[in-house]
């Protein structure tokens, strides 16, 4: 009798270890479901006297991103995909570091150089932020830079419709008549009176 309750109490050892180790294994695998503030960001780049890509974007907690490309931008007209949910954490994190609730709000233009607009969303509020992003380089322009060229490590597909943007440097400045659009009128004809 004592030979089998030792051998039961053995293997129910090994079991026991067996179920702790298998619990353990699947929770290490297990993605932490982290709740994140932002659940969408906009933002756009201005044309800066008609030298810098007019761009815009929409990423939102679908992992949907939405893509415009103006002038000078390398990639023209709608675009659409899908970002990867490490794409989204990253995201989330680097708009945490930035402290993006405490970011001045005021209606800024660099005239002379890059300037983004961002618009960050989360619960049932947004935060509409504007920012020198090459003149000024700071944490800021650094994390609103690396959002703005997201675009070129993701898989997009053309969209037939165009994109509804909150924000609205990517439209500031249209882009330049080709030289055989400009017409002039003729000169007016005057008479002088002697």
């Amino acid at each position: 009798m004592t030979l089998v309750l030792n051998k039961f109490h053995k293997t129910s050892k090994t079991n026991c270890f067996v179920l702790f180790g298998v619990f353990l294994f699947t929770a290490c695998n297990r993605p932490a479901s982290t709740k994140y503030e932002i659940n969408k960001i906009e933002i756009a780049t201005g044309g800066c006297l008609r030298g810098c890509p007019v761009v815009g974007e929409i990423i939102d907690s679908t992992l949907t991103f939405k893509y415009y490309g103006g002038y000078k931008a390398k990639l023209q007209g709608y675009y659409e995909g899908k970002v990867s949910q490490g794409f989204w954490d990253t995201l989330n994190l680097k708009i945490k570091q930035i402290s993006f609730k405490k970011l001045d709000t005021s209606k800024y233009m660099e005239v002379d150089g890059e300037a983004a607009e961002a618009i960050f969303y989360w619960n049932n509020h947004k935060r509409h932020v504007f920012k020198s992003i090459y003149n000024d380089p700071d944490a800021v322009s650094h994390v609103l830079i690396w959002i703005i060229n997201s675009y070129k490590t993701i898989e997009l597909h053309k969209l037939k419709d165009s994109v509804s943007f909150e924000t609205g440097y990517q439209f500031m400045l249209p882009p330049r008549p080709k030289s055989d659009q400009v017409k002039f009128p003729p000169p007016k004809k005057y008479r002088y009176r002697k």
